[in-house]
Order: C-alpha cells, then sequence, then structure tokens
C-alpha cells in the first residue's frame, strides 16, 4: 500500500515539475518575443526623396504664379518599411506635397508647404519647408518670332547671312508686370556649335528683356524649326 503511495507521489510530482517547466518556457518566449517586437517597433527609419512635384492651388484662370521652385526634396521616418518604401516610389506613393495659394492676391508671398494624404505612422519633412511665389493678374499676348545664332556659336571665319524660323509669331502668357517688361521672342538653338555650313535644328523659344535676361512665360508653343545661311566673312 505505502508502495502504491509513493508512486502515486511522484507521479505527482512528475505532473507538477513538468507544468512548471512548460508554464516557464512559455513565459519566457513569451517575453522574449514581446521584447523583440518592441525592439523591431522602435526601430526608425528614414528615406529622402528628391525632386518631389509641389501640387500648387491657385486661380490659373486669372492669375500667374512664378518664381518657385517647381520641386522639393521630402525625408520621410516610421517603423513600417514596407510602407516607407511604397511611398518613396512615385508611381505607388499617396502623399502630395501642397502650396495652398487660393486665398492670396497679387504680389509675392512666402507660403508654408503641406503634407496631404499621408499613410498612418508616416512623418514627413520638406527642405524647404515653405516657397516664395509671385502671383499677378494673368495677360496673354502675341509677338513676333526672331531667330537667333550667336556669334560664339560660329566657327571662326563664319557668320549667319540669313536666318529663317517657321513660325512668324506666338501667343505668351504671363503677368501684367512681366508681360510689360517683353522686349522680344527669341527662337534659340542652344546645342549648336561652331557652325560652318548651313544648319537646320529645332530652336526653344524665350521671352527676354531689353537686357537679354530671361523672364517668366508660358507659349502656346514651345518650339520652332530654325534654318541658317552659314557663309564665310569676307
Amino acid at each position: 500500500m505505502q508502495d502504491k503511495v509513493k508512486r502515486i507521489g511522484h507521479l505527482f510530482l512528475s505532473v507538477l515539475l513538468a507544468l512548471v517547466l512548460f508554464f516557464y518556457a512559455t513565459t519566457t518566449n513569451y517575453k522574449n518575443s514581446l521584447a523583440n517586437k518592441q525592439s523591431t517597433e522602435s526601430e526608425t527609419y528614414t528615406h529622402t526623396l528628391t525632386g518631389v512635384p509641389v501640387d500648387i492651388n491657385y486661380d490659373n484662370e486669372n492669375y500667374f504664379i512664378s518664381g518657385f521652385a517647381s520641386t522639393v526634396t521630402v525625408d520621410l521616418t516610421g517603423s513600417n518599411r514596407v510602407i516607407l518604401q511604397r511611398e518613396s516610389d512615385e508611381v505607388t506613393r499617396t502623399f502630395r506635397v501642397v502650396a495652398d495659394l487660393t486665398e492670396l492676391e497679387s504680389g509675392t508671398h512666402t507660403v508654408d508647404l503641406q503634407i496631404s494624404n499621408l499613410p498612418s505612422g508616416v512623418n514627413a519633412a520638406t527642405t524647404p519647408a515653405s516657397l516664395t511665389i509671385k502671383i499677378g493678374k494673368k495677360v496673354s499676348k502675341s509677338f513676333a518670332v526672331q531667330g537667333v545664332i550667336a556669334d560664339s556659336q560660329l566657327a571662326n571665319g563664319y557668320m549667319v547671312s540669313r536666318i529663317a524660323v517657321n513660325v512668324d509669331s506666338v501667343k505668351v502668357t504671363t503677368d501684367e508686370e512681366t508681360m510689360d517688361k517683353i522686349d522680344r521672342v527669341e527662337a534659340v538653338v542652344l546645342d549648336a556649335d561652331n557652325l560652318s555650313e548651313n544648319y537646320t535644328g529645332t530652336a526653344t523659344l524665350q521671352a527676354v528683356d531689353s537686357q537679354g535676361a530671361l523672364l517668366p512665360v508660358v507659349f502656346s508653343q514651345d518650339e520652332a524649326t530654325l534654318q541658317a545661311v552659314i557663309t564665310e566673312s569676307k
């Protein structure tokens, strides 16, 4: 009888010890898992994106804007690498950088940039944090187009004897102040160099003031075909 009681006692102790070891192991694994999870969640990742376009909200029917950078740098931070990678890709990106000018009138204004549609758990900061933008009343006017090849684009001993552009005039849109400064619209071939024979190529249109400085405008078309007859100087 005593032997039977001892066996039952040993069995009970064995079961009790097994339960204690089981609960110890389970508790330890849970604590380690929780610690690893907290460690993972505490990691912060940063992605720096360059050339992110700025969406500008303004009354484009009545106003013309100029003088600002159209892209900014955005630093994204967060603990979820998958979301950060998605927002880094322009194709899958959901956030937008916005400058709101809807309540502003003519003049030069400094506007804080806003980030919209940013996913939860992701923070963002732009560089620069604001833009300085000129707003003016929108006006349009047609100008004659004149072809230009600079002397520095010609080979030594050569000159332009005739130049023609396939566009007689072009409509220019800008603000009132800038429109008053426009002296002429030129068609220029920026990549032409060391010319010693007749030339035909695509020219870029640009509006300049009386000093030749470029002015911010929008053309009804941006390019024209330029033909130049190049002859030896006499």
